[in-house]
């Protein structure tokens, strides 16, 4: 890692932290286990954390460049705002609750500096017990969004009708089919958790559109880049530990309805209003599938009462949302 007094950053790492304390000083440990090629520095963006996340990286990590946001202003803003204190050449979009070493960083780097045309570049990411995730998609579309949650592109093997170019087991969810071979490829989007990407080309996209508060705003952002002719490549043989959903887990219906509107939005955007009310229609029978079941789970099982009076209330909240 750099300070400011050090030599001058190519790359700026920028993590934005909402009451993850504990893994954020895990990541930033692991920024700082060993002395990059590519000197770096780190921005953390704090959204107004309130379990002394700002103190703890003041104390551990003086060299850290620390954004006290006085609210929570969303994924893409904050990322927006640290931008402009950036000072590398390339961006690196970093979750808190993630491992990551500067060794996998250099490489990164590495292959976008040979590369002559503009890309993004990912990797591979697999969860803490060392499984791995899926870790790159195609563009949602409403005809893949329908097959995803109607279960149909298990039986529909057409790449237009799958989201993801990796398959998940029925049991397990395990990823039973994964890229075979180290060759880096283009791919439509990158999980936003680690991906570095040229400070000039994220300008150029406009940066992340802040009306989406969290999830698919790097996948706008994607399809943006795709539409100035940039392409986002992912390189399978570099891998980070991504433990996942940790800010969502804090408020899980609240994150759950950000996802249902940040999808519709998206939609709209790119698709068109009557593709994202198709889409709306289609979570709203299935939220009243859904809902009928676990009403039917309360009713009838004695066991684990209050979990299914939980799972029963945050299905009735997300429905009644999209019947707004």
């Amino acid at each position: 890692m750099i300070n400011n007094s050090s030599q001058k950053a190519s790359l700026s790492i920028i993590i934005i932290s909402y009451n993850t304390r504990a893994l954020l000083l895990g990541c930033l440990k692991n920024l700082n286990s060993a002395e990059p090629e590519h000197p770096f520095e780190i921005i953390v963006a704090d959204n107004d954390s309130h379990d002394g996340t700002a103190a703890a990286v003041k104390k551990d990590f003086p060299g850290v460049i620390l954004i006290q946001n006085g609210s929570n202003l969303g994924f893409g803003a904050a990322v927006n705002r640290a931008v402009r204190q950036a000072g590398g050449r390339y961006l690196m979009i970093l979750n808190p609750d993630t491992v990551v070493v500067p060794a996998t960083i250099d490489k990164m780097l590495d292959y976008l500096e040979d590369c002559e045309d503009d890309r993004v570049v990912g990797c591979r990411l697999r969860n803490g017990d060392g499984s791995l995730q899926l870790s790159c998609s195609r563009f949602p579309t409403p005809l893949r969004i329908f097959s995803l949650f109607s279960r149909l592109d298990v039986l529909l093997r057409g790449e237009k009708f799958q989201m993801y170019y990796e398959k998940l087991s029925l049991r397990g969810h395990k990823i039973v089919c994964p890229f075979h071979g180290l060759t880096p490829r283009m791919v439509d989007t990158v999980l936003g958790a680690c991906f570095i990407i040229p400070r000039q080309l994220f300008e150029k996209a406009g940066g992340f559109d802040e009306r989406y508060f969290m999830h698919y705003e790097e996948v706008d952002l994607f399809r943006s880049l795709q539409e100035l002719g940039a392409g986002v490549y992912f390189l399978p043989g570099l891998v980070v530990t991504h433990y996942g959903a940790q800010s969502t887990a804090q408020d899980y219906v609240k994150m759950r309805l950000e996802q249902q509107r940040s999808l519709l939005l998206y939609l709209s955007k790119w698709h068109g209003p009557k593709a994202a009310q198709f889409i709306k229609a289609e979570f709203i029978i299935f939220g009243l599938l859904r809902l009928a079941g676990l009403f039917t789970v309360r009713v009838f099982r004695s066991g684990n009462r209050d979990k299914a009076d939980e799972q029963y209330r945050a299905a009735r909240m997300l429905l009644s949302n999209l019947v707004k």
